[in-house]
């Protein structure tokens, strides 16, 4: 039994990859739609990889004689939003005007002097008034880094007025190094703050409602897993041609059991989709950095039940659609709604309930979720055996429906 049906899967395989336009469908159109489709929800990150933070550049030109310009431009290098470019203020103008920064930041030469007196100072900030969207967020960061530094100065205000009192400055203690060594202090506690509370990693629950993926760690699975329902739907295509053509009805009589028949196409198909899959997923890590997870396992598991369910939904095609023309439009029809419904278009989380409801009867969006455990959120095998289940259930209705209303000729 088991030798034929590898037999019908060796031939199966031999005939699909003997055609010259599935390198083209099942590699080369899925990696442009990754890319292009990642471009437009999100794009690439730092190191051409995809990115949840999205980053604007503050040209800033530090004209501070003090120490506590260059603290400022420090706690504006941690944020994870910016990124600086050093400038000088003559320059400074011209480089927001080019768009090379989306604003500016002018650090004065008396800034420490000043800050170090209490006097209020006033920095100069240059945007664009047309870029008002990208504008605000750098304003929130710059407001965010001064008032850490402000923040230190008090701390160090307030101790260099606790050593006055305690007569340290009588005793050989220089006054403006002590300051300055209270505020360089209090800066590395805001870059690393202590640790109050230590949380056990395995006791940590993610909200998968929280992370919504973004740029290619949302287009690479999708666009795979729409990709390769399309070929293994195309399953369902060649067994119908064969029943019309008679070939199935000639391999039931030869000394072949129906079982391995079925099997063997069955093999085929899901073959099909599991080497396409993989090589979607090699590519889209080597060449878009695609974080694919810290579980290889969990990845493979999810890949494999996901090829099962459309396995099996490609022979429940092929048991009841009657010819090659029904098989190919509804084929396009179901592919399409599946992948819209089920998050392969964009992340589920941004489209309205009813459409989330509807997406849950798709195995596209349990699949899905799969991926997005393992690529957003970091996760495991433990946390995607229950989309496995799901997937499996699909996949044994489907089987149970098209081996009953199969039809060989």
């Amino acid at each position: 039994m088991f030798k034929n049906a590898i037999d019908i899967t060796k031939l199966y395989l031999k005939t699909t990859y003997s055609e010259r336009g599935v390198l083209i469908f099942q590699l080369i159109m899925p990696l442009v739609f990754t890319f292009l489709i990642g471009q437009a929800i999100g794009g690439f990150g730092p190191g051409g990889s995809s990115s949840t933070t999205v980053t604007w550049t503050l040209a800033v030109a530090n004209e501070d004689i003090g120490g506590l310009g260059a603290a400022l431009v420090e706690n504006l290098e941690a944020d994870p939003t910016l990124e600086i470019l050093e400038v000088t203020a003559v320059s400074l103008p011209s480089t927001v005007e080019n768009e090379e920064a989306e604003a500016g930041l002018v650090i004065p030469a008396n800034f420490s002097d000043e800050l170090q007196a209490g006097s209020s100072l006033t920095l100069d900030f240059y945007s664009d008034p047309a870029n008002v969207q990208q504008v605000q967020p750098v304003e929130q960061a710059v407001l965010g880094a001064v008032s850490k530094l402000t923040g230190s100065i008090s701390s160090a205000t307030i101790s260099r007025d606790v050593a006055e009192e305690l007569g340290l400055f009588e005793q050989d203690v220089d006054e403006a190094d002590y300051f300055a060594t209270a505020v360089s202090t209090a800066q590395t506690q805001w870059q690393n703050p202590p640790v109050a509370i230590q949380v056990n990693e395995d006791e940590i629950m993610v909200d998968s409602n929280e992370i919504i993926p973004q740029g290619l760690n949302q287009s690479s699975p999708g666009m795979m897993a729409m990709f390769a329902t399309f070929g293994m739907i195309g399953g369902a295509a060649v067994l119908i041609q064969e029943r019309q053509s008679g070939t199935l009805r000639r391999l039931v009589v030869m000394p072949i059991t129906k079982s391995s028949i079925l099997l063997g196409k069955l093999l085929g198909i899901l073959l099909v989709g599991l080497v396409q899959m993989a090589l979607l997923i090699i590519v889209a890590a080597l060449f878009f950095d695609v974080p694919w997870g810290n579980s290889p396992v969990a990845l493979a598991i999810v890949v494999l039940a996901f090829g099962l369910a459309i396995t099996s939904l490609s022979m429940m095609m092929a048991a009841l659609t009657r010819t090659l023309a029904q098989a190919n439009a509804l084929g396009t029809v179901i592919v399409l709604s599946i992948s819209a419904l089920g998050g392969a278009w964009w992340p589920l989380d941004i489209v309205p309930g009813w459409m989330q409801t509807i997406g849950r009867f798709s195995p596209m969006s349990w699949a899905m979720d799969g991926f997005q455990d393992i690529i957003t959120r970091g996760l495991g095998v433990t946390a995607v055996l229950p989309e496995v289940a799901v997937l499996l259930a699909f996949a044994a209705i489907f089987l149970i429906i098209g081996i009953w209303r199969f039809q060989y000729e």
